[in-house]
Order: structure tokens, then sequence, then C-alpha cells
């Protein structure tokens, strides 16, 4: 009985999405910019610098560009100069005591709020009684 009840649940939960309708999708790339429909959503997408892509919904259509030209040829590197020494590296600098708790105060710390804690527990106790 209750697995009955888990698989209709199921399936009047999957139910609007089992009702959609496929949109019509479509992606056109020939002759000038690419195109990407799907359903209402439309996408065009040209020629940047940045390659072409055109989205809408799951569909992606991406235009035929022309390569882009090849980059220039680097310059000639100058002459080295002399050589020179580095500087020696500097000392690395250490960073001051930041303060923190020492072992011996976190344990008095923490017996301190023990006693805290048996002293209020205490104190209720009686103004309850």
């Amino acid at each position: 009985m209750l697995l009955v009840a888990m698989v209709a649940v199921a399936l009047l939960a999957a139910a609007p999405a089992l009702a959609q309708d496929e949109p019509a999708v479509s992606a056109d790339t020939s002759k000038g910019p690419a195109v990407a429909k799907a359903g209402a959503a439309q996408a065009k997408a040209d020629c940047p610098e940045v390659p072409p892509e055109a989205k809408a919904g799951g569909v992606v259509a991406k235009a035929q560009c022309p390569p882009p030209p090849p980059p220039p040829p680097p310059k000639a590197a100058p002459a080295p100069a002399k050589a020179v020494a580095a500087p020696a590296p500097a000392p690395k600098a250490q960073l001051p005591k930041t303060g923190g708790a020492s072992p011996g105060t976190v344990s008095l710390f923490a017996l301190g709020a023990g006693a805290l804690l048996v002293a209020g527990g205490l104190l209720v106790r009686r103004i309850v009684r």
C-alpha cells in the first residue's frame, strides 16, 4: 500500500515535466551570422574578435569566420648588457608574537568556566526549592 502511494506521488510530481512539448529547435550557420532558435528564444552571432557562438536554449550555432591573421613576428632582442652581480637577498622578517593564550591559561579558563557552571546550577537549585 505504501509503495503504491509513493509511486502515485512520484507520477504526480513528474506529470508536468512529461507533458511538455519539445520546442522548435534550429541552428543556421550558412552565409553570414550564426542564428540559433529554441522555441521563442533566438540568438545571433557575427564574426567579432571573440569566437562567435549563438546560444538559445540548448542549441548552439557557431558562425563560419575566416581565421584571424597571424601575429606579427617578435622584435629582435637588444644585445645583453654587462653582467652585474645581483644584490644579496634581504633576510626574512619575522613577525611579532601574537600574544595568544599559553597552555596554562587555557586550563585555568576551562576550570573557571566549570566552576561558574556548578555555581549557577547550585544557585538555580536553591531558587527553585
